[in-house]
């Protein structure tokens, strides 16, 4: 569930960008980013179904749904001059309850990516401009991290989804890599969809833990996160 105010965009921010992908050749701006993936103004709500499986000796045993509201509240500048926006996060189990707000985070839009900071951990959500199999290093901002490590990339853009009873027709998709089940005992994926003129509409997280068996590699324990947007 998404709703709008309008509110004027300003970026800025310009060289940390070379950590992240390198430099665009002068005057081949592109004329369609694809920034209104994730549109964000003050006002704008969303509201996910959420559901969280958890796995035990290779089978799910047990299945629990809640709601998710992010609501923009306010936005400002941030030291270096970029347009920051403020999200309010707030939970209920059921559409009957009252909300309660557990947490905050910010949104930060600059010309080439869009950062988002959420207990002090900086990841770049999404890099401008928007092109299928293009890979980036979602922890440029972490001083502790690798500036060189691609970590997440993006697939199917434009391709069209279905999901919570509604088909979005031009998407794109955030893929953020895992280990190799038949190598690494451990497997963690991050899937996110977000649709043009809509922003965020299914984020989906997967952390299993294998071990072998006689017959099989099979999921030790695990869980499963997924956050459907609410048409």
């Amino acid at each position: 569930m998404l709703r709008r105010l309008p509110l004027p965009a300003l970026a800025a921010l310009c060289t940390i960008i070379i950590v992240l992908t390198g430099c665009e050749h002068a005057g081949e701006a592109p004329a369609d980013p694809g920034r209104d993936f994730y549109p964000i103004a003050v006002g704008d709500e969303r509201i996910f179904n959420v559901e969280d499986k958890v796995w035990l000796n290779n089978r799910v045993v047990s299945t629990t749904t809640s709601q998710l509201r992010e609501q923009i509240t306010e936005a400002y500048r941030d030291a270096a001059g970029a347009m920051t926006y403020k999200v309010v996060r707030a939970r209920r189990a059921t559409a009957a309850e009252a909300w309660r707000v557990d947490s905050a985070q910010t949104l930060t839009v600059a010309p080439q990516y869009l950062l988002l900071t959420r207990s002090n951990l900086r990841t770049v959500e999404l890099l401008y401009p928007v092109r299928d199999g293009q890979e980036w290093n979602k922890n440029a901002f972490d001083s502790h991290n690798a500036p060189n490590d691609l970590n997440r990339r993006y697939q199917e853009v434009g391709g069209s989804l279905s999901a919570g009873g509604r088909t979005y027709a031009n998407t794109v998709t955030t893929f953020d890599e895992g280990d190799d089940p038949l190598f690494n005992a451990y497997w963690h994926t991050l899937r996110q969809v977000y649709a043009r003129g809509v922003g965020p509409v299914l984020r989906e997280a997967i952390y299993y833990n294998y071990c072998s068996t006689s017959a099989a590699v099979i999921i030790c324990s695990g869980k499963e996160h997924v956050e459907t947007l609410v048409p």
